[in-house]
């Protein structure tokens, strides 16, 4: 008998089926011919990284072309199925477990933004860990120069701060600590455990009330773990933004004019805003005076 339950057990419980939920897509009819088909390319995606070697040693060419091949068949399909198994082929290509001079994480970057053209039409949490992908180099031999840099640089910052707006904006200000309950009461009148299944209550009219006691129960408890898991990401997503913003837009050819655009059509506050743009005006002067 579970009885009442902090909400974070609660929640911490929800959100681990709720990452199982979007690891195979989040489909509601997992029977369904296209979610089988996913769950087999989802399958095959991980069972390519399973068959790496250990260090630096594999084909980065022969990975491409796999992706690619993968990209072809489901870009134009399920949007949140292409994006989850463009997150799942976006992990490898951060391990430098490649050999060879070509730039892993360009390739990163290129296949998730291909999964972020429409970021609206995939849950939330997919956009926010895509974006993590979404780097662009500002030293080295693979860095981009000059307006190849500004250009990959304006998208990476927009590509972030829709993420960021669309976090601020699915926060519930209402949203609170509140301790939930795992099982609802049983009816009154009706004797059995904690739990107990609705189809013990031979009474129509009492079962039918249980039943949506548990369908509303259910909901609460699901919206609880989605507003936890935000206020998770509420506590990384945003400062890391921040920090990339910052270090591109501090990285010639410099653009406060442009910056400035950007945070204003994303709708930054003004506080952040100000500590944005602060910061890049004194890192450009400090590097221009050297």
């Amino acid at each position: 008998m579970l009885g009442k339950q902090t909400v974070t057990a609660v929640v911490m419980i929800l959100c681990l089926s709720l990452n199982q939920s979007i690891a195979i897509g989040g489909d509601p009819d997992p029977s369904g011919r296209e979610a089988q088909e996913y769950n087999q390319e989802l399958i095959r995606v991980k069972a390519m990284e399973e068959s790496f070697t250990s260090g630096p040693t594999n084909d980065l060419s022969k990975y491409e072309k796999f992706i690619d091949e993968i990209q072809n068949t489901w870009s134009q399909r399920n949007k949140e199925y292409y994006a989850c198994l463009m997150l799942v082929a976006c992990g490898p290509l951060g391990s430098g477990r490649f050999k060879g001079d070509r730039q892993q994480y360009e390739l990163a970057r290129k296949y998730a933004l291909s999964a972020l053209e429409n970021p609206d039409a995939i849950p939330l949490t997919l956009e926010l860990e895509l974006t993590g992908h979404v780097m662009t180099l500002t030293i080295g031999p693979n860095a981009p120069k000059d307006e190849d840099f500004a250009e990959c640089r304006e998208k990476d910052v927009k590509v972030r701060l829709h993420a960021w707006k669309r976090l601020i904006d699915a926060l519930d200000p209402n949203w609170d600590n509140e301790s939930l309950s795992v099982h609802v009461p049983l009816p009154l009148g009706v004797s059995g455990g904690s739990g107990m299944s609705p189809k013990n209550i031979k009474d129509d009219a009492l079962r039918t009330k249980y039943e949506s006691d548990i369908k509303e129960n259910k909901k609460k408890i699901q919206k609880h773990a989605e507003q936890y898991k935000l206020r998770l990401w509420l506590k990384t997503f945003p400062k890391r933004s921040e920090n990339y913003i910052i270090q591109v837009y501090s990285h010639s050819p410099y653009n406060i004019e442009e910056l400035k655009k950007s945070l204003s059509d994303y709708a930054v506050d003004e506080k952040t805003k100000k500590r944005i743009l602060d910061a890049v005006i004194k890192n450009t002067r400090e590097i221009q005076k050297e």
